[in-house]
């Protein structure tokens, strides 16, 4: 009798697939979502649908599920499905305020709601999912609008530190808090909001916390790196705006800190075309070591997000081995990314 067939290793995007059907209750979360949409203004209600439309992968909401899953939670709560919804709509609005703010004509393939709306409506609909995402919140417990109130300061105080590199000196350390500001605060919220509403033990919800920065942090690498290494199909706009932007990315901090000439050019101002600056740089650090230290740097915090994880599920009384796949699952899919 010939041997069986060794069965095939699930990709990262097989295996987070898999950990999103964990979790129906997502479409619960879009339809709290879309309920917050309600205005007799209608570009209150047309934008945010619009942007809604244009998808993306509900890390945060599925974040905030998986974690209260994975803490042993058998019935997923109106509560969690609240916070997560109010989660998703402050990552909305700031994707609002991202476009306007770096004048960003494209969003996932399509015109980025500042491009087929103009500013000032744009401007007035992400204020529009802030005012609604703390009406959610404000009607859980002391602690969930405390931290999301922290949460969105971080945010802010991202967005207000991300100064191009021509006007602001700035070094990897200051790329990496702003990364931890404006994108690993969401991501900390989520995890904490899970394990708070689950009645996890302190030392568990610290571990959560420290896991959903971590994780965070790690995405936001991973979208630099993703700047430089992807492409327009990909991406859903054109590679390569973090050169031309001068932004503090991780990637560009590197570079800097790399010695390499050609990347002085990235403490001078954007000149009217950029084209060919942008088009050698990405040609010449695709293949170049910077690309593996900001891996390295990716991954080491993905790591430090396993540890605390681990930790987290030990130090609790009940966990959801499954939904625990699912987590370890959302790591391995962000690491596969910049593959």
């Amino acid at each position: 009798m010939a041997p069986a067939s060794p069965q095939p290793i699930p990709s990262a995007a097989e295996r987070f697939g898999t950990a999103l059907h964990l979790i129906p209750e997502l479409a619960d979360v879009e339809r709290v979502i879309r309920a917050t949409f309600t205005s007799d203004v209608s570009p209150m209600r047309d934008i945010p649908e619009y942007l809604l439309s244009l998808g993306g992968k509900r890390i945060r909401p599925a974040l905030t599920l998986l974690c209260a899953k994975a803490l042993g939670s058998e019935k997923i709560s109106q509560e969690i499905v609240t916070v997560a919804a109010g989660i998703e709509l402050i990552h909305m609005a700031t994707l609002m305020h991202d476009d306007i703010i770096d004048q960003s004509p494209i969003r996932r393939h399509k015109p980025s709601p500042y491009a087929r709306f103009g500013t000032p409506l744009t401007l007035l609909s992400g204020d529009f999912l802030l005012t609604r995402a703390f009406g959610l919140c404000a009607k859980l417990d002391d602690e969930i609008v405390d931290a999301t109130e922290q949460a969105c300061i971080e945010l802010v105080e991202g967005e207000a530190l991300e100064t191009p590199l021509h006007t602001d000196n700035h070094d990897l350390s200051s790329s990496l808090t702003i990364a931890r500001r404006k994108t690993a605060s969401l991501f900390r919220l989520a995890a904490f909001c899970a394990s708070q509403i689950t009645g996890a033990p302190s030392v568990t919800v610290a571990h959560m916390c420290e896991f959903g920065e971590s994780l965070g942090t790690a995405f936001q690498i991973i979208d630099d790196i993703l700047d430089v290494t992807s492409n327009e199909a990909t991406l859903g706009k054109r590679p390569g705006l973090d050169i031309a932007e001068r932004k503090p990315s991780i990637v560009n901090l590197l570079w800097l800190a790399s010695g390499d000439p050609a990347a002085q050019r990235l403490r001078t101002p954007p000149s009217p075309d950029e084209s060919e600056y942008v088009k050698h740089s990405l040609e010449h650090l695709r293949v170049s070591s910077v690309m593996t230290e900001a891996k390295a740097l990716a991954s080491r915090h993905a790591e430090r997000a396993a540890s605390a994880l681990h930790a987290a599920l030990n130090s609790s009384t009940t966990h959801n081995q499954q939904a625990t796949e699912g987590l370890f699952a959302v790591l391995d899919f962000a690491l596969d990314r910049m593959r």
